[in-house]
């Protein structure tokens, strides 16, 4: 038997393997794991393994971490244990994950109360964005759902109450927001419109509010706060629920793909409740929908696949004594996923109606209701195959937090308190760890400055003749500086030279070029052939519809090359920045002395603070061909004009589809053109708004930094009883720093 013992830190996303009680050697497949997050390699471990002992698979695995992650490696070693491979694990707990983000939080309020480190933060505003996103409590699920499937009677009977319009027609047009808050004994709602004002607000807010605010043609969204009786209260999370509207079931395009964005979101992970109703799979508008997941779930590891959860509503339809097999139902539903391109779906079939039912009053129950409950009720008590938690792949984690809620029989029974466990679950384990990790980095970076602070200061503790020729040197570099950044020279090579987009994003923007011309290349395949005129129609509203979807799905991945293409540049000017200051203290090494390491330390922790503030971008009218686009987005909404199709072959017999889509495909190739050049032309724009950021760095701030870093230095040098004051300062600065370190690094440790 072959001992594997595995520490993983998720808080500092690091790993610790060790194979029969040594380290495994450099090139082993292992070590390549040790600064990545668990769930990026878990589903590989037992095979790595196996290949590494060839094939003599007997394993005993013991894991240090937390629970969540334990889970994990538990599933996994199921799953080699169903191939043949023979495998036992035992697991070393640590400290639970929510004591850690409290014990962070009262030292980051220890921090801030520490002048200079309070500065070292405030000066740097990446570095405070991190801390703002690592506090904010606000924990986003988003419910996305084709028509008819019961999404608004689930997110009801979440509520605890009917607060969402539910009916068997598209009910949700527009995008609303609803934010736990356990204080409230009501709920209170928030009407934004289109220009983003506050245009309605109501203290008790009620359905039919809500439903009257769904239907307004200018309202962009809707904001609810009330108690969420379905999560658990957490001091450092607020569960926020998002009703989305479905495909082609929305007053304004823009709802539509931003609900796609939800699901396309790779960077932040968003948990998403995919609801399908059992009763009615495969419409186009899910098709196009779950191959969007599809794509999503495939772009890497466990968390692609946990952060959606498919929620398979109105079991409670089906009836066991008229031969409806729920096993056979779930199998349908699975093998369904599947064709679309989800592989080994975790599927949580509920009666989300049952659910409502149990959690309404049931003196407030309209008379159809009661039939309703008084009918559920009966099926899902006689009927042992109706208890909906026996097909649920929920952790013995979940198990126990049901357990401990004392729910009924019949509520377990309904399905949906398990998938609300699992969002529990979920939180803990990726969103609180990802939180902490943030805080850590942050406040990592800031005792990185204030350390190299310090060191620079002790070494002024100094002889008389050492001092002398560190004013010398100090000289010397700032005769340097004076001849060093050019920023007339560098703005010339740029005109000459160009400034080129990163190679990755150049390879992403291709990418993106084939996965658009393939869309179209197939397109173009299906509309093919003569066909009757009313198989023509369908076909060219499918094809509508599709080419819709992909268009505002490319919006969507563009807007994500953006973003990438924005942080790359920002790291490309911070590393010219780097060599910059490195060349700057190149010719100054003659004397070699440690005071000017710790001189060029502090010059580069200067913050360029290089980032296009939201505002920038949201703001501005893009022209795009002749057209302004008034809604200030730098895609351009377009018409197709489709009706065009009837005229096309009136009362003939036949249509040949080939010629359709040739006279429509022009129009759509420009409109795809358009959207790619402007694209493109946004993420040159972004990309010269840094460099004109970085280049106002260097002709304005930077010197004076520069100039008071050498300045104090030198009144320092100059001054004994100012030199002795702050040797006094460094020293209790850095003993506090490294106190303060210490104690962070034991808040994350496992």
């Amino acid at each position: 038997m072959h001992h594997i013992e595995i520490t993983h830190n998720p808080f500092i996303v690091e790993t610790q393997f060790t194979i029969n009680g040594h380290p495994p050697a450099e090139g082993c497949r292992l070590t390549s794991y040790r600064q990545s997050r668990l769930q990026a390699w878990i589903e590989r471990l037992f095979d790595e393994l196996d290949a590494l002992f060839n094939g003599d698979s007997n394993f005993h695995v013991s894991f240090k971490g937390v629970e969540s992650d334990y889970l994990d490696v538990q599933e996994a070693a199921e799953v080699a244990i169903a191939r043949g491979m023979q495998v036992t694990v035992e697991w070393v707990a640590t400290k639970p994950t929510e004591t850690r983000l409290d014990r962070m939080r009262k030292l980051m309020k220890e921090a801030l109360k520490n002048p200079k480190f309070h500065a070292y933060i405030s000066q740097d505003a990446e570095l405070q964005a991190s801390i703002d996103e690592a506090f904010n409590a606000d924990f986003d699920v988003y419910v996305v759902a084709t028509m008819s499937s019961g999404k608004s009677t689930l997110i009801n009977a979440m509520l605890g109450r009917d607060l969402l319009p539910a009916a068997n027609e598209a009910t949700t047009a527009t995008i609303t927001r609803i934010a736990d808050d356990k204080s409230s004994a009501s709920f209170r709602g928030t009407r934004i419109d289109k220009d983003g004002q506050e245009v309605a607000f109501v203290e008790g807010i009620d359905l039919k509010t809500v439903e009257e605010w769904n239907k307004l043609d200018d309202t962009l969204q809707i904001e609810i706060e009330g108690n969420i009786q379905a999560i658990q209260q957490r001091d450092n999370v607020r569960l926020v629920l998002t009703d989305t509207p479905g495909p082609n079931n929305s007053q304004d395009e823009e709802h539509e793909r931003v609900t796609m964005s939800f699901v396309q979101d790779s960077k932040r992970n968003p948990l998403i409740l995919y609801v399908l109703n059992a009763t009615q799979l495969s419409t186009n508008d899910d098709r196009n929908l779950l191959r969007l997941v599809a794509r999503a779930m495939d772009k890497g590891g466990k968390q692609s696949k946990d952060r959606f959860i498919f929620v398979i509503n109105k079991m409670d339809v089906f009836d066991p004594e008229k031969g409806e097999d729920l096993p056979s139902v779930l199998a349908r539903v699975r093998k369904y996923l599947e064709d679309n391109g989800i592989q080994n779906p975790q599927l949580y079939p509920v009666s989300a109606n049952l659910t409502r039912l149990i959690r309404k009053p049931h003196d407030a129950h309209s008379r159809k209701e009661r039939g309703d409950y008084n009918a559920m009720a009966d099926l899902f008590s006689e009927e042992p195959s109706m208890n909906l938690l026996q097909y649920m792949p929920i952790t013995s984690r979940v198990s126990r937090t049901l357990e401990e809620k004392a729910y009924s029989p019949l509520m377990l029974s309904s399905g949906l308190p398990a998938v609300e466990a699992m969002i529990d679950e979920y939180i803990d384990k990726y969103n609180l760890p990802h939180r902490l990790k943030r805080v850590y980095d942050a406040l990592n970076s800031a005792i990185e400055v204030g350390l190299n602070e310090s060191s620079l200061t002790a070494q002024l503790e100094q002889g008389a003749e050492e001092l002398k020729r560190i004013n010398e040197e100090l000289k010397v570099l700032q005769a340097r500086r004076q001849k060093g950044f050019d920023v007339e020279a560098y703005k010339d090579k740029i005109a000459r030279e160009g400034k080129i987009l990163p190679e990755s994003i150049e390879q992403s923007l291709t990418a993106l070029q084939k996965v658009n011309d393939d869309f179209l290349k197939k397109t173009a395949g299906v509309l093919s052939g003569s066909v009757k005129p009313d198989m023509a129609e369908r076909a060219m509203n499918e094809a509508e519809q599709n080419v819709r979807f992909h268009f505002k799905s490319l919006v969507n991945s563009y807007e994500t090359v953006f973003e990438e293409s924005q942080e790359t540049i920002r790291n490309d000017l911070k590393a010219e920045y780097q060599q910059y200051v490195v060349d700057l203290f190149d010719g100054c090494q003659d004397l070699e002395l440690p005071i000017l390491e710790g001189i060029r330390k502090s010059v580069a922790d200067i913050s360029l603070n290089l980032a296009v503030e939201k505002k920038e971008i949201k703001t501005r009218q893009v022209v795009v061909g002749q057209h302004v686009v008034k809604t200030s987005k730098w895609y351009k909404p377009w018409t197709w004009g489709d009706k065009e199709t009837v005229n096309v072959y009136g009362d003939e017999a036949y249509v040949d589809l080939t010629e359709v889509w040739g006279q429509r495909q022009t129009q759509i190739r420009t409109e795809f053109s358009k959207l790619v050049k402007s694209a493109r032309k946004r993420i040159e724009t972004g990309k010269d708004t840094l460099i004109e950021q970085f280049l106002a760095f260097m002709e304005q701030e930077f010197d004076e930094k520069f100039d008071a870093l050498l300045n104090s230095i030198e009144e320092k040098l100059n001054d004994k009883k100012a030199r002795e004051q702050a040797l006094k300062e460094a020293k209790a600065s850095h003993a506090w720093i490294t106190a303060f370190k210490s104690k962070l690094d034991d808040t994350l440790a496992v």
